[in-house]
Formats: C-alpha cells, sequence, structure tokens
C-alpha cells in the first residue's frame, strides 16, 4: 500500500513499534510469499493506461515472481485501462487457458521441489502434502523447503522458524513409504498412525520429533486462534458482543462495523448471559480497574489487571510490565476461546482509554495489528508513536519478549 499511495506519520515512532506493525503486515505482503505459487500457472495482464491501479504493480509483480523462480507470463495490453470490454477473453488469455487445460494431466502429479513461506499458519493451507500448524517466533516468516530424490525414495526437508507441522494423506503420495529427513536428522513416522495425527516438532535444543500427542491442541494456539487482530473476523460461527449498560453504545458500534463492513452477523449480551450454540468468536468490552471477564477457557493471562498497581504484562519468565491506572489509558489483546475460537478483549481504564482501544478493532483486513496493544492518552495525537506497548503472544499464549515493545 505504501508504494501505492505513499504515507506519512507526523510523528515518527519507535522503529521497534514500527518493526512489528510491518511484521504484523506480512499475510497481506504477497511479494514476500510468492514461492508459494511457483509450480501453478500463472498469467497477468494489465492494461498500459490503467488509472486505478498502475501497471507498475505488476511489472513488479512478474520481476519478483522471476526472482524466486516462478514461471509466469506478463501481457500489458496498449491503450487499455483498468476494465473494458472484453477483458477475460483476451486473445493471450484464450491462448493461456487452452495451454493450461491441456497440461492438467501433467500438473496433477505430485512436486518433488518446492518451497512454503508461512506468515500465519491459520491462514496457509497445504502445499505439496505439507501443513504447518505452528511458527517457533510469531511475526515472522516462517519457511519450508523441500526436494525429493525419486532414486533414493528420499524427502529432504529444511526448515526455518518452524515449530510444528503435519502431512496431508490427500496428496498422491505416501509420506510413510519414504525416507525423510528433516534439517539433516533422519525421522520415522509413525506407521500406525494416521498421517493427520502425527506432527513433527522442533524442540528447543533443535532438535525434531514425531508425536501423535493430541494434547496441544488444548491448551496451545492452533487454526483458526493464529493470527493477529483480524483473526477475530474467522470465525465459525455468529460473532458474540459482552457489554455492561457502560459500554453499550461502543458495542453498538463494533457490531455496526462487523455488519458494514464484513457482513458479520453479532449478538450483544451481558456478561452472565448464555452465548448461542454455534459458539463464535467473541469481542469482550471492559471498563474500569475491577478486571476482565475471565477468558472462556481459562488457563495463561498474559494481560491482567492489578487493582493496586494498574495495567500488567507477563511473559514466559514472569512479570514484565506494569503501566499505572490514568486517564487514556487502553488495551486491546487476542486470548483464546474454547473449540480453537478467539476472544477480542477491549478494555479502557476510562471511556477515552476504551475509545482509543476501540479504534483498533479491525474494519478492514490489511491493516498491521499484532496480538496486543497498549495505548495512552498521547495516541489521539500521535497515532502509533502514542503506543505504550504492543507485540505478539506465543503459542502459550505468553508474551514473547523479542517481539514486543513494552
Amino acid at each position: 500500500m505504501a508504494a501505492y499511495v505513499p504515507y506519512f506519520f507526523w510523528h515518527e515512532a519507535d522503529p521497534g513499534v514500527n518493526a512489528i506493525l510491518e511484521s504484523a503486515l506480512a499475510d497481506y505482503r504477497h511479494e514476500l510469499l510468492l514461492e508459494n505459487v511457483c509450480g501453478i500457472p500463472i498469467h497477468q495482464q494489465h492494461g498500459s493506461i490503467d488509472d486505478n491501479v498502475p501497471p507498475f504493480h505488476s511489472r513488479r509483480l512478474g520481476q519478483i515472481q522471476s526472482q524466486v523462480g516462478c514461471s509466469s507470463e506478463y501481457v500489458e495490453l496498449p491503450g487499455k485501462g483498468h476494465w473494458f470490454e472484453g477483458v477475460m477473453t483476451t486473445q493471450p488469455l484464450l491462448e493461456f487457458y487452452d495451454k493450461v487445460l491441456e497440461g492438467q494431466a501433467a500438473a496433477a502429479s505430485f512436486l518433488t521441489s518446492f518451497a512454503i513461506v508461512v506468515a500465519t499458519p491459520g491462514t496457509t493451507s497445504s502445499k505439496g502434502g505439507i501443513i504447518v500448524d505452528q511458527l517457533t517466533t510469531p511475526g515472522r516468516i516462517g519457511r519450508i523447503k523441500a526436494v525429493y530424490a525419486v532414486k533414493e525414495n528420499l524427502w529432504q526437508l529444511t526448515t526455518s522458524n518452524l515449530h510444528r507441522f503435519h502431512f496431508s494423506a490427500t496428496v498422491g503420495h505416501d509420506w510413510t513409504q519414504s525416507k525423510l529427513v528433516v534439517d539433516g536428522k533422519t525421522l520415522d513416522l509413525l506407521g500406525d498412525t494416521p498421517l493427520c495425527s502425527q506432527w513433527l516438532i522442533h524442540n528447543s535444543d533443535q532438535s525434531w520429533e514425531v508425536s501423535s500427542d493430541h494434547l496441544w491442541q488444548v491448551s496451545q494456539r492452533r487454526g483458526r486462534q493464529l493470527g493477529t487482530f483480524d483473526a477475530i473476523l474467522d470465525t465459525s460461527g455468529r460473532h458474540v458482543i459482552s457489554t455492561s449498560d457502560e459500554t453499550l453504545s461502543l458495542a453498538v458500534q463494533v457490531s455496526r462495523n462487523l455488519l458494514q463492513y464484513f457482513g458479520a452477523d453479532a449478538k450483544i449480551l451481558k456478561p452472565d448471559q448464555p452465548g448461542p450454540p454455534e459458539g463464535g468468536n467473541k469481542v469482550i468490552l471492559s471498563l474500569g480497574s475491577e478486571g476482565f471477564v475471565p477468558a472462556t477457557a481459562g488457563g495463561y493471562e498474559a494481560i491482567f489487571i492489578d487493582a493496586k498497581r494498574g495495567l500488567c504484562t507477563r511473559g514466559s519468565n514472569g512479570p514484565l510490565g506494569v503501566y499505572g491506572f490514568r486517564e487514556g489509558l487502553g488495551a486491546i489483546f487476542l486470548r483464546p476461546g474454547i473449540n480453537e475460537t478467539l476472544e477480542l478483549v477491549i478494555w479502557g481504564f476510562d471511556t477515552l482509554g476504551l475509545r482509543f482501544a476501540a479504534r483498533m478493532v479491525p474494519m478492514l483486513t490489511g491493516v498491521g495489528q499484532p496480538d496486543f496493544i497498549i495505548v495512552g492518552q498521547e495516541s489521539g495525537w500521535k497515532g502509533a508513536a502514542g503506543v505504550l506497548a504492543l507485540g505478539y503472544l506465543d503459542n502459550s499464549w505468553k508474551i514473547v519478549e523479542s517481539s514486543a515493545v513494552l
């Protein structure tokens, strides 16, 4: 977007803050993820006088595809704009359709060399029969490079920033019948366990192991829980907005925005009212120093309120920062729900802080927001420069100190 419509804030933020906001956009930075489409036939066409989306962007995309080893075609149509009659049936496109249809049988065979680049596992599907479940450090790109030696029946996988992945049984290749080497270590899959029920896990000592233990799915982030604030939009049921009478007007505004911008239905309830049976994601509005409504899933609270000290944060090794109660103090953060659902907590010490935090509820995709943000009164005129703390939560819902500004 910065290349399309350049803009600058009046107040420069801490470089660490800017880095986190930039990393939160990785899921929408297609130029970072282009290796995922290598092996897929690609044809780009663009009108040379397009005044809506300049041709520069397609030219740049084609250049980057070439740099990462993808095969693609780029055709620029002289004198054509953004949309015109016959845009979907130009001669270059018709020729591309024919070529792809003729080569479908060859494309159906499994890949013997491919790469997977992951910004958020929750929004990344499988490729070549590999599904990434968790990254090691959130906010950083994860990668797998897979190469298959046909004669040796050997798969060699090289990874970076991956914590957990598994294989899909739907690809035309039986992983259990091949030799497997991951980061130089030979691993044996569990022959008596379905592929979808065994995970390859990268341990803190840099070793890999194969496990069929399902208990991690109870306490750790997974699936639709992975991602930044806009992961709250990926719900399996109707959204629930939990509110008191004091915060009702903001709850109505959040509900309106979900409907207007995403066509999403929401039910507004008091904290003691039961939610709908389908169990969708929840937005919780909270005001004052009495503490948050307890998380539905219970467990670890990375951000909590101490009535005597203020808003507190903690990570894997214990307490981190304390933000004393003050005018305009607010916070917004993700926490676990049950059955792979999410809760987005919006809190303010006073109405001003609550309104500051509520401004960061996603109203469109492609906006860089990490897993938690704590704001002060200055954020009202400084924007990102007024942020007190922000960053990411790890797979166990704890603040990652190396991926946070506190």
